[in-house]
């Protein structure tokens, strides 16, 4: 039995702690960040250093990338990505739509994985080819295809460059699918996809600490996820990332590069 087996509880009641962190703090101190829309509170901050603190206990050789630090570059070594609250907006306008999430990297790319939702009370969990799991229950993508998916569309708030993008891709989408959807956490949509309560997300620019448990999560359940504009999702930078069950996946990924390519033509003639 490996390290991470013998302390995969000890790891699951350390994240269950932090989010009775998150939900005990009512005074939150809300600062930006430098950019549009950017924030973070006091209790990112303080979730995080409880997740890394008690995760260098039980992992005492593993390495740390988090979103309230500054990283060192990625490297193939066991390393624990954080996001220590997905959705601060969220958290601080007191929406319920907020988790913590947990992927533990190897080799630069994601074998283990933790979601918590606190408000809910659900711990996702994924290791690699061993499945997808909601509180110990097996989880799995739906088989919608792209005429009847809800698709999440993050929209790069952050990023002004990418919001012509954004709203291209709103206007050339929205007559195939179903309809969009948007939570405000990227990690709890990968939960959604994982479950079958939606088929697709995508959006053009995500930090590792946003995709690196929700990747696995979602594979694991039998999804597929990739950088749009390569192969596998990229943890040491940010990248543009497509996330879907089968059915969607190559129609979404198809129409998302020819939609993008569309754009980049649009901008080049002045048109955007």
């Amino acid at each position: 039995m490996t390290i991470w087996e013998q302390n995969e509880e000890k790891t699951r009641l350390l994240i269950r702690q932090a989010g009775e962190s998150m939900l005990s703090c009512h005074d939150l101190v809300v600062t930006g960040k430098g950019r549009h829309a950017d924030f973070v509170t006091q209790e990112d901050k303080l979730v995080q250093e409880m997740l890394m603190d008690g995760l260098h206990r039980l992992y005492p050789e593993a390495r740390f990338m988090a979103e309230e630090k500054e990283n060192a570059a990625l490297t193939g070594d066991p390393t624990f990505i954080i996001d220590p609250i997905d959705g601060t907006t969220n958290y601080f306008r007191r929406r319920e739509a907020s988790v913590i999430s947990v992927g533990l990297a190897e080799g630069k790319k994601p074998v283990r994985g933790w979601i918590y939702n606190p408000y809910r009370g659900e711990l996702f969990t994924a290791a690699k080819g061993q499945g997808a799991f909601c509180n110990g229950k097996p989880v799995h993508v739906s088989a919608v295809p792209r005429d009847n998916a809800l698709v999440y569309m993050g929209t790069a708030a952050y990023y002004e460059e990418l919001m012509s993008l954004t709203g291209l891709c709103a206007q050339r989408l929205l007559p195939e699918i179903a309809d969009f959807r948007r939570t405000g956490s990227c990690a709890l949509e990968m939960c959604d996809i994982a479950r079958g309560w939606a088929e697709a997300l995508f959006e053009w620019r995500l930090q590792p600490w946003d995709i690196c448990a929700g990747v696995l999560l979602v594979e694991e359940a039998g999804g597929r996820c990739c950088d749009i504009l390569g192969e596998e999702p990229d943890l040491a930078r940010p990248a543009p990332l497509l996330a879907a069950n089968a059915a969607c996946f190559e129609p979404l990924l198809e129409r998302l590069r020819n939609i993008r390519r569309e754009w980049a033509e649009l901008r080049e003639k002045g048109q955007l």
